[in-house]
C-alpha cells in the first residue's frame, strides 16, 4: 500500500462513519497556542474542546501535518537513527466533541486496523492508564483481547498537549515488529524495548490543566486520537521502518550518489535518512510561511537546514543538493497537500538562498570549531565553553545544537549554561534597545469577551461598554482625567491587525467624552486606548463610536496601496514575489516582500510605481465579498502565507489585485491619488522592503523634493536638467582634490617619521614608537605608519589620531616581532575600551576607534605595558 492510498482509506473509513472532513490546519499554530509549531492534530480545536467555539461538527476526521523538534514532544535525537522517529510526521485523527467516547473510539480503531488495513491481529497490544478500567474493560470484553495484551501505565498513558491545555487519560495501539527488533529476551511487550512500537494514541479528553497545573472538567468530554501514519504505512507493509516506506524512500532515491565519505556504511544510510526526514521538514515550514532567521520558528527552520546541509557534505554531496529534493519531496505529498505544487519555486528560492548563504559561512565555522574542539582536548577539558559557542552561533550562524552535535562525534560536550549565560547578555542588549510600544493586558484578567466590528459600514456606531481597564486592572468605571482602556461588545473602531494600525476618535456618553488614541486586540475583543476628557463612564454604559475621519481616510488608502504594489510587484518581478508583511499608517506604508535576487534596480522600481500609478489612474472600484475559503483560492486570491483562515474569508478586488484582507480600504483606487516609492532597502535574508506614500502625503513629498531641486539648481546655478552632471563634476573635482591631499598628507608623514623614531622607547631589543596626533584621521594614519615603517624595520608602532569627538588607533608590528608571538589585532582589542570603542585586525595590522578621545593615552599606554610586559 502505497501512501496515497492509506490516505484514502483512513479518510473514506472515518468518513462512511459520519465524521466530517476537515483540512488540515498550519504547522504555525493559533497565536493563544503554547506550542511553537503544530504538534498534534488536536490543536486546531483547542477552542472546542474547551467550550470557546462550536466544533466544526460532532465527528471529525483530519490528516495533520505536525513538527516536533523541541521539548517534551521532541524526536530529533532519534532521527534517522531509528525506524520509528521523525520531525516532520502526518497524524490521521478521529475527533468527538461530546457525540461518542470511549467505546465506540476503540471499536473504530480497531475495526480500521484489523478489518481495513488487515493488521494480524496476533501482532497488537494496547496499554491504558492505571486508573482507567472502563478502557480495559471494553479492551477485554468488547474487542476480545486477552488481559496479558492490555498493559497499565501512569504517565505514559495521560496525554498533555504542553504544560497547559486539553488533557486527559488514553489508551495506545502497539505493533509487534518481530524478534530482530527486540532490546533483549525481556522485550516482550509495550514499553520493554524496541520490539513494540505505539502507532495510534486515542486520548480521552476530560479535562483541561490551568497555568497553576489544576485539572478542571472540560464542558463536555471528547474523543482525540491520533495515528502515526509514518509508522502505520510501515506496518502495514510488513516493514519495521518508516524509512522503507515510499514517504521516505523516494527522497533517498533522489539523493545524489555518495562522492567521498569517511563515513561507515550503517552511518551513510543514517545521514541519507536524516536528510530525506529534514527535507521533508524544511519544504512543509517553508510552504506554511517560515523563513530561516535566527528567531522563534525561522531558526528551527535554519538548524533544520544546517544540520541537512552538513549531513550531505560528510556523504560527500555537491552544494544545493537540498534545494534539488524539493521535487521529490513534494512528489510524495502532494496527493494529501496539492498546495505544495502551487509553492514548489518559492520553496526552492528560499532553501537555495539559505544553502548559499550557509556554504559562504560554513568553511570558516568549521575551521573554527575544529580548532576549539582541538584546544579543548589538548588541555583534556571534556567541553567546549559556552562562549566559543555562542561566537560559533553569532558569527557564523551555526545553532547550537549542530555544534553540540559535532562536539559529541568528538567526544565533547558544550557548556550549555555558558552558552546561555552568553545568550541571556544579548538579549539584555536587545531589550534595552527596544522600545516597549505599549502596557499590556493578562486575557486571564478579563472575560471572555468578543467585539464585533461595525466599521466596514461607516466611521460611527453604538456599542455596550463590556469591561474596564485602567493599569492594567479591571474596574467598575473611570472618571474624568484617567487613562484607560473602554472595551465594547460593537464598535466602529478597526483594531490594529494585518498590518494596519488601529483607529482614533471619540466615544460618547451623553456629555461624557473619550479620546482614543489607539484601538487594540485582546483576544478577541477590542480595547479603546485613550483618556476621558469629560464626565464618567461605566460598564453597562450605551455609547456611540466615532472614528476620525481624516485618520481612516488616510489610513484607508495607503492600506489598497499595498495591495496595489503587490500586485505590481508580481506582474514586474514574477509571480513568485511573498509578501512577508507590512505595516500601514496614516502618513506612509511600508511593504516586506522575499525577492532573493537583491535590490531593485533603478528600472524595476520605475517600473513598479508606474504599475501601481496606472492602476490608480484606471480609478477602479473596490468590491469586497465573504467567500467560501475554497472559492477564494479557485478566484486566485492571494493570501498571506502562515496565516489561519476559516472556512469563510473576505476577500478585496481592486482591479487586477484580488487578496484576502479584514482591513478598510478606499472606495475607487483613483482616491489614491498618486503613489510614490520613498526607499527600498534589505531587512534580512531574501527580504527587501518598500517604503512608500500616497494621497495627501505623496503631494506633499513631491513639494519638497521639487523645492529641494530649485535651491539645488540655483544655488548651483544651472537648470534642473543640468544638475546631475553639474554634481558628478563637483564629485569629480572632490575626488581629485582628496588624491592631492593625501599626497600632501604623505609627504608630511615622511618628513615627521625620523622624528617619531628618534623620540621611540627602547627595552632591551625592544623598540616601540607612540604618538598621539590632533585632526588625524585613520587615512593619516596608516599613511604616517608606513613612512615611520620606512625607518624602523624591526619595532611596535601604535598612533591615536584624534578628530574632533572620535578617536582612531592604528598599530603596526614589524614582522620579526609577529614570529614572536606579537599580534597588533590583540593589542587594538586591550587597548579600544579604553577609548569606548572596539577594534582588531591582523597580526601585521590592525585598527580600532571609540568615542573617548580622553582616553587615547592611556590606550596607547596600555599596548605599551602588553608589548613590553610580554616574553
Amino acid at each position: 500500500m502505497r501512501s496515497q492510498e492509506l490516505r484514502a482509506a483512513f479518510v473514506d473509513f472515518f468518513t462512511g462513519c459520519g465524521h466530517k472532513l476537515v483540512p488540515s490546519a498550519s504547522l504555525i499554530p493559533d497565536k493563544m497556542s503554547t506550542t511553537l509549531f503544530t504538534i498534534a492534530g488536536m490543536e486546531q480545536f483547542v477552542p472546542a474542546f474547551l467550550g470557546d467555539e462550536p466544533p466544526p461538527a460532532p465527528r471529525v476526521v483530519t490528516i495533520q501535518r505536525c513538527l516536533r523538534v523541541a521539548g517534551a514532544k521532541s524526536d530529533i535525537e532519534h532521527v534517522g537513527r531509528t525506524g520509528r522517529h521523525g520531525t516532520f510526521l502526518e497524524m490521521l485523527g478521529n475527533f468527538s466533541f461530546g457525540d461518542y467516547y470511549k467505546r465506540e473510539a476503540i471499536a473504530y480503531a480497531w475495526e480500521f486496523v484489523t478489518s481495513t488495513l488487515k493488521l494480524d491481529p496476533a501482532k497488537l497490544a494496547v496499554t491504558v492508564h492505571v486508573s482507567d478500567d472502563e478502557a480495559a474493560a471494553i479492551w477485554q470484553n468488547d474487542i476480545g483481547l486477552s488481559p496479558e495484551r492490555i498493559t497499565r501505565f501512569d504517565e505514559d498513558n495521560f496525554w498533555t498537549m504542553g504544560s497547559t491545555g486539553p488533557c486527559g487519560p488514553s489508551t495506545e495501539i502497539f505493533y509487534d515488529t518481530g524478534k530482530a527488533n527486540a532490546s533483549g529476551p525481556d522485550d516482550t511487550g509495550p514499553g520493554l524495548g524496541d520490539r513494540w512500537v505505539e502507532f495510534w494514541n486515542l486520548v480521552f479528553q476530560q479535562f483541561n490543566r490551568s497555568s497553576d497545573g489544576r485539572l478542571e472538567e472540560l464542558p463536555r468530554k471528547a474523543i482525540d486520537t491520533g495515528a502515526g501514519f509514518e509508522r502505520m504505512l510501515a506496518f502495514v507493509n510488513g516493514k519495521s521502518s518508516i524509512y522503507d516506506t515510499d514517504l521516505f524512500a523516494d527522497i533517498v532515491a533522489s539523493q545524489p550518489r555518495t562522492g567521498a565519505t569517511s563515513l561507515s556504511p550503517a552511518e551513510q544510510t543514517v545521514r541519507r535518512n536524516v536528510i530525506a526526514d529534514h527535507a521533508r521538514a524544511v519544504t512543509f515550514l517553508i510552504n506554511d510561511g517560515v523563513y530561516p532567521s535566527n528567531t522563534d520558528r525561522g531558526y528551527v527552520l535554519r538548524f533544520l537546514i544546517r544540520r541537512a546541509i552538513r549531513s550531505g557534505r560528510l556523504l560527500g554531496y555537491r552544494s544545493g543538493f537540498l534545494t534539488s529534493l524539493v521535487p521529490a519531496v513534494v512528489e510524495t505529498l502532494e496527493s494529501g497537500y496539492p498546495e505544495l505544487r502551487r509553492n514548489v519555486t518559492r520553496i526552492q528560492q528560499a532553501l537555495r538562498t539559505e544553502e548559499q548563504a550557509f556554504e559562504r559561512t560554513l568553511e570558516r565555522g568549521l575551521t573554527l570549531l575544529e580548532r576549539t574542539i582541538e584546544e579543548a582536548r589538548s588541555r583534556g577539558a571534556s567541553s567546549i565553553a559556552g562562549a566559543d559557542a555562542f561566537t560559533l552561533h553569532d558569527t557564523y550562524g551555526f545553532p547550537v545544537e549542530l555544534t553540540r552535535e559535532i562536539a559529541a562525534e568528538r567526544g565533547l560536550a558544550v557548556d550549555m549554561r555558558g552558552f546561555e549565560t552568553e545568550m541571556e547578555k544579548q538579549r539584555e542588549r536587545a531589550r534595552a534597545d527596544a522600545a516597549v510600544k505599549r502596557s499590556t493586558v493578562e486575557l486571564a484578567d478579563l472575560p471572555a469577551i468578543r467585539s464585533e466590528f461595525a466599521g466596514y459600514e461607516g466611521l460611527e456606531s453604538d456599542g455596550e461598554i463590556v469591561a474596564i481597564l485602567k493599569d492594567n486592572a479591571p474596574v467598575e468605571s473611570v472618571s474624568e482625567g484617567a487613562q484607560a482602556q473602554l472595551i465594547l461588545d460593537r464598535t466602529s473602531f478597526y483594531a490594529e491587525q494585518g498590518g494596519q494600525i488601529g483607529d482614533r476618535g471619540v466615544i460618547t456618553f451623553g456629555d461624557a467624552t473619550f479620546d482614543v488614541i489607539d484601538a487594540q486586540y485582546l483576544g478577541e475583543a477590542i480595547a479603546h486606548v485613550g483618556v476621558v476628557q469629560s464626565g464618567r463612564f461605566t460598564i453597562g454604559d450605551l455609547v456611540h463610536t466615532a472614528v476620525s475621519s481624516e485618520w481612516r481616510r488616510e489610513i484607508r488608502r495607503h492600506h489598497t496601496s499595498a495591495h496595489l504594489l503587490q500586485r505590481a510587484l508580481k506582474d514586474v518581478l514574477g509571480e513568485d514575489v511573498a509578501q512577508a508583511g507590512s505595516w500601514v499608517g496614516i502618513d506612509r506604508m511600508r511593504f516586506d516582500f522575499r525577492w532573493p535576487q537583491g535590490a531593485l534596480s533603478a528600472q524595476q522600481r520605475r517600473a513598479v510605481s508606474a504599475r501601481v500609478n496606472e492602476m490608480i489612474r484606471d480609478d477602479t472600484p473596490l468590491r469586497t465579498e465573504v467567500l467560501p475559503l475554497e472559492e477564494a483560492h479557485a478566484r486566485g486570491a492571494i493570501s498571506m502565507f502562515g496565516e489561519k483562515y476559516g472556512e469563510r474569508v473576505r476577500v478585496v478586488t481592486a482591479g487586477p489585485s484580488v487578496e484576502f484582507c479584514g482591513g478598510t480600504h478606499s472606495h475607487s483606487t483613483g482616491e489614491l491619488g498618486l503613489f510614490i516609492i520613498t526607499n527600498e532597502f534589505s531587512i534580512g535574508s531574501g527580504i527587501r522592503r518598500i517604503e512608500s506614500c500616497v494621497s495627501a502625503t505623496a503631494e506633499a513629498y513631491v513639494d519638497r523634493q521639487q523645492s529641494l531641486v530649485s535651491e539645488l539648481s540655483a544655488t548651483l546655478s544651472v537648470t534642473p536638467q543640468e544638475l546631475g552632471e553639474r554634481i558628478s563634476r563637483l564629485q569629480s573635482d572632490m575626488r581629485e582634490l582628496q588624491n592631492e591631499l593625501g599626497t600632501m598628507r604623505a609627504r608630511l608623514a615622511a618628513t615627521d617619521a625620523q622624528r617619531y623614531v628618534d623620540e621611540a622607547e627602547r627595552v632591551g631589543e625592544k623598540t616601540f614608537v607612540r604618538a598621539v596626533i590632533s585632526e588625524a584621521n585613520g587615512e593619516t594614519l596608516r599613511h604616517l605608519t608606513s613612512a615611520i615603517r620606512q625607518h624602523l624595520q624591526s619595532g611596535l608602532i601604535a598612533l591615536a589620531g584624534i578628530e574632533k569627538s572620535s578617536v582612531t588607533l592604528v598599530v603596526s608590528a614589524s614582522a620579526d616581532l609577529t614570529r614572536s608571538g606579537v599580534h597588533a589585532g590583540n593589542l587594538v582589542k586591550i587597548a579600544a575600551p579604553l577609548v569606548e570603542g572596539r577594534g582588531g585586525g591582523a597580526a601585521l595590522l590592525a585598527q580600532g576607534g571609540g568615542r573617548k578621545p580622553e582616553g587615547a593615552t592611556e590606550a596607547l599606554r596600555a599596548i605599551r605595558d602588553a608589548f613590553f610586559e610580554a616574553h
